[in-house]
């Protein structure tokens, strides 16, 4: 909060609260984010992992990104992709 208000000034409120994930101690996904291996087709492989399934099974997340795979943007860009894709 010193540095923000350092470089904003002091309108830079307090936190009202805060959130701690532990995804990086889940079982199964170690805090891990997908990589594309030796001999892929990685374009081509994410588009595939973001096929939707007979128009009733949508998938989303960073390994479904072809721009930010493997980011948070990545997975939350894909999520609003998938909401969209489920609306229409």
């Amino acid at each position: 909060m010193a540095t923000l208000r350092l470089m904003y000034g002091d309108q830079i409120p307090d936190p009202v609260g805060q959130v701690i994930t532990r995804w990086g101690q889940d079982q199964f996904s170690l805090g891990s984010y997908s990589f594309s291996g030796v001999g892929s087709e990685e374009p081509a492989d994410r588009k595939t992992l973001a096929a939707t399934v007979d128009g009733r099974l949508f998938f989303a997340g960073e390994h479904t990104s072809h721009l930010y795979y493997a980011t948070v943007h990545g997975a939350y860009l894909s999520g609003l992709d998938a909401a969209k894709k489920i609306v229409a």
